[in-house]
């Protein structure tokens, strides 16, 4: 009786396959996620001009209201892909907030082309800034 082996590896590598094909996935749909970005003043100024549009959330630990933004820009992040988001803890980084005059948090400014163009101050409901950056995208 002749015992066939070949399918067995041939399982075997079609398992290890499988698994190295489910990995790269969940590693691709992470990438996509579009989650904000953790900015500080030595990536501040590549991130904003990263993308066409860029939003970025001056906050800081002590901001009750700047956590109650948190969630929805992480929202509007994955709503919106081609947008880039980014958040900076202006305790930490003062200075960044101090050349976009931010004096109140939290303050979210929308910039195109690395310029900004537009701003949010306080708590605000998610269609607000979603309406924002939509006018700001369908401008030429």
């Amino acid at each position: 009786m002749t015992v066939n082996n070949t399918s067995n590896v041939n399982n075997k590598e079609d398992d290890e396959l499988n698994k190295l094909l489910e990995r790269r996935a969940r590693e691709l749909a992470r990438a996509v996620g579009n989650e904000p970005v953790e900015l500080d003043a030595d990536n501040f100024d590549n991130f904003i001009r990263s993308k066409r549009v860029v939003v970025v959330d001056f906050w800081a630990p002590w901001c009750a209201p700047c956590f109650l933004l948190e969630p929805i820009l992480k929202a509007l992040a994955k709503e919106m892909p081609c947008v880039g988001f980014g958040r900076l803890n202006t305790q930490e980084w003062p200075d960044v907030a101090a050349k976009y005059d931010v004096m109140s948090l939290p303050t979210v400014i929308i910039f195109r082309d690395g310029e900004p163009v537009d701003f949010v101050i306080g708590a605000v409901p998610k269609k607000i800034i979603a309406d924002k950056i939509r006018r700001i995208l369908s401008e030429n």
